[in-house]
């Protein structure tokens, strides 16, 4: 019985000497190419990274990575692309806010105000009634600017199904408008 409790430690043991050696011999090589890819800051790099490695440690103790080196090297890709697409989606924000002399606070009309809330309060519970997977994979398309192959790759799914459920969302918020008198 002591062998049995002793197993487990040592295997955890050869797997954290394992995720050890693979970042001392990737996290520098993975940093740079962060940096030379992407443009990022060498901090932004090293945070990137460190992701890749707690990506791949749950997967590296059951023995699913067959090609370390390649996998790191797609996480920190995958990530950072998921970076710079949220980036591209605050700017696009940021720019549009700036760009639209509507959104001065002294434009602001009571009426204006009252119509957002009601707006809001539609989408919010069409949102809300639809099934759970079609509101997150509406939110991952429309809010964190995911393409429907980068979620398909994250869920599971294939790219058409992920590109249906996302168009069957945008129909029922457009419903929701339409029964109250909306566009």
């Amino acid at each position: 019985m002591a062998t049995a409790l002793a197993s487990p430690v040592a295997s955890e043991t050869k797997n954290e000497r394992e995720l050890d050696y693979y970042y001392r011999e990737y996290h520098q090589e993975l940093c740079r190419y962060t940096v030379s890819k992407f443009g990022l800051s060498y901090s932004e790099a090293e945070d990137l990274v460190q992701e890749a490695f707690a990506r791949m440690a749950p997967q590296l103790q059951t023995g699913e990575i067959e090609h370390v080196r390649a996998f790191l090297y797609r996480s920190v890709h995958n990530a950072t692309i998921d970076i710079l697409r949220k980036g591209q989606v605050r700017e696009s924000y940021a720019q549009s806010v700036q760009g639209d002399p509507d959104r001065d606070q002294d434009s602001r009309s009571p009426e204006r105000v009252a119509s957002g809330r009601q707006f809001l309060g539609l989408i919010s519970r069409a949102l809300w009634n639809m099934p759970h997977k079609r509101r997150r994979l509406l939110l991952m398309n429309r809010v964190d600017g995911l393409s429907y192959a980068e979620i398909a790759r994250r869920e599971g799914l294939s790219a058409t199904v992920v590109k249906k459920h996302v168009a069957k969302a945008l129909a029922g918020c457009q419903e929701a408008l339409r029964a109250h008198g909306g566009e």
